[in-house]
């Protein structure tokens, strides 16, 4: 499906860790769904700081929603 419509949108995510820093690129319709998709997936390791929705033409379908599609 390659309906821009129907994508979600990508959210760069940043827990950090034993002064470690990690970033996490997960979909979802909302920062706070991406947050949960992170959780949900294992990917929050450590305190959660901070995330960023990335540019709009990043897309992905949500039928695929692991696959990454820049319009």
């Amino acid at each position: 499906m390659n309906d821009l419509r129907l994508a979600m949108p990508l959210y760069w995510l940043v827990y950090r860790h034993n002064n470690q820093i990690s970033v996490v690129i997960e979909p979802g319709a909302s920062l706070i769904h991406a947050k949960m998709r992170s959780v949900i997936d294992g990917l929050d390791q450590g305190e959660f700081t901070e995330g960023h929705e990335l540019d709009r033409r990043s897309r992905v379908s949500e039928g695929d929603d692991r696959s990454y599609q820049k319009a």
